[in-house]
């Protein structure tokens, strides 16, 4: 009985490792909000729009990514709550982020507030499952924003 057990966990970890995984592409970023700021903390609602193009839904764990502007160095931004992204589907997330700040993020976030396009760069690794089996991803992207999400600080 526990050989039986034993060749089913096997041939579970084969189809996994087996299983093609194609990457999810962000659409859009929606509107933007600000829950609060204390310190060098911001508790922000981000509506993204995500396409899934996997035949599986994918659950991302709380995590923590480095966020730069313009190649400086911010904070991260750090997702507390599981996310549920739904298998072959384009749709809309409420994702809350807390942006923890590093010291003086306020004077380096003040030269940003006047540009019209900003780049901004998320690095890190993104911790998620796929049918409970747990799955790394390192996500460097870079995206440029429009520069009135500064306006909101």
């Amino acid at each position: 009985m526990k050989l039986k057990h034993l060749f089913l966990l096997i041939g579970l970890l084969f189809f996994t490792s087996c299983m093609e995984y194609e990457e999810l592409r962000v659409i859009s970023i929606g509107k933007i909000s600000l829950d609060g700021i204390e310190g060098n903390t911001a508790n922000v609602n981000i509506n993204v729009e995500l396409d899934n193009p996997n035949f599986f839904g994918i659950k991302v764990k709380p995590t923590s990514l480095d966020v730069f502007v313009e190649d400086e160095y911010m904070g991260k931004a750090v997702l507390h709550d599981k996310l549920k992204i739904k298998k072959r589907s384009t749709s809309n997330y409420n994702v809350k982020l807390e942006l923890v700040g590093e010291s003086g993020i306020m004077r380096k976030a003040v030269k940003y507030v006047l540009k019209k396009d900003l780049k901004i760069r998320i690095k890190g690794y993104v911790k998620g499952s796929v049918y409970g089996f747990p799955k790394k991803i390192l996500v460097d992207e870079t995206k440029t924003v429009d520069g009135s999400v500064f306006k909101l600080f």
